[in-house]
């Protein structure tokens, strides 16, 4: 019983942000830092099982990990907020953009996480999903 409710507690415990983070109900936004092909399926099976019209997926990621195997999971009926995360491994927008659309995903690209995001809370109706993630970087420059 202690392990579930540490575990349920689990920022307030430890501070630990982004593991499926709520940071707005209306429209409802969530992060999380899944960013290897197993986090993302179950960041799918997540935002599959909450109630929502349309999803907007910001999405960044480093430029040293093989991005087909994150891009060949995700929704195709989602809106693409393609981002870099402000490190110097963070693989550019552009090119993000470019290797999203040989899976059929498409949106914009955005020279920011910041601008991304701004796009996808102006875009986003009341009962839409805000969804941010691809890498703990593009997590950590909205918590």
């Amino acid at each position: 019983m202690a392990v579930f409710i540490a575990l349920k507690e689990v920022k307030k415990l430890t501070g630990l942000q982004g593991r499926w983070q709520i940071l707005s109900k209306k429209p409802l936004i969530i992060c999380d830092t899944g960013h290897n092909p197993e986090g993302i399926a179950e960041v799918l099976q997540n935002i599959a099982a909450t109630p929502h019209q349309q999803l907007h997926f910001i999405l960044g990621m480093v430029n040293d990990k093989d991005s087909s195997k994150i891009l060949n999971l995700l929704p195709k009926q989602a809106v693409y907020y393609f981002c870099k995360p402000d490190i110097p491994r963070g693989l550019s927008a552009e090119i993000l953009k470019e290797q999203a659309q040989n899976y059929s995903l498409h949106g914009n690209d955005f020279y920011t996480v910041k601008e991304a995001f701004e796009a996808a809370k102006n875009n986003a109706q009341l009962n839409d999903l805000i969804f941010i993630g691809g890498s703990t970087f593009v997590v950590a420059e909205v918590v």
